[in-house]
């Protein structure tokens, strides 16, 4: 039996909300996204500064010139030494491979490289990035490495 207080929610309120939870949803999912790609960049952003770091240590230690090279492409590969012919490889000290294909290699300037010598590099700058933004690590000509902005005041 029904009573006449008993209510219950109509059809068209119900959609009301299903939609309000959807376009919310939505909103979720893009930002959520975008903070998966402004990690991803920031992530690359070290272990490439974190890379050329050991690859400048290396060159001082061993007194030894380390010129750089790009292989450009949906995973790029950065390294110092013989250049593969055919794509990189993981596993080497000398090579950095993108770890994530988002992540594109938008330039090279210069020709940046270690020279062990005094810890001392030919100065460049690698610029990269994604639908979030971009990056770039700066090589000074005293082997500093640092990581900027491209809108930031200094970071050219």
């Amino acid at each position: 039996m029904k009573k006449e207080t008993d209510h219950g929610f109509t059809l068209p309120e119900l959609l009301l909300v299903l939609v309000i939870v959807g376009i919310l949803s939505l909103g979720a999912l893009h930002g959520w996204q975008r903070w998966q790609q402004r990690q991803q960049l920031r992530d690359t952003a070290q272990l490439l500064q974190g890379f050329l770091q050991r690859l400048r240590a290396q060159a001082n230690w061993q007194n030894q010139d380390r010129a750089l090279w790009l292989i450009a492409g949906d995973r790029w590969c950065l390294g110092s030494g013989a250049k593969p012919a055919a794509g990189c490889l993981r596993g080497s000290r000398l090579r950095f491979v993108a770890p994530y294909p988002g992540v594109k290699m938008l330039s090279l300037r210069g020709e940046p490289g270690f020279y062990g010598r005094r810890n001392v590099a030919k100065a460049g700058s690698l610029a990269f990035g994604n639908a979030s933004g971009t990056l770039r690590l700066v090589i000074s000509a005293r082997a500093r490495i640092r990581l900027c902005e491209p809108e930031e005041q200094g970071c050219d």
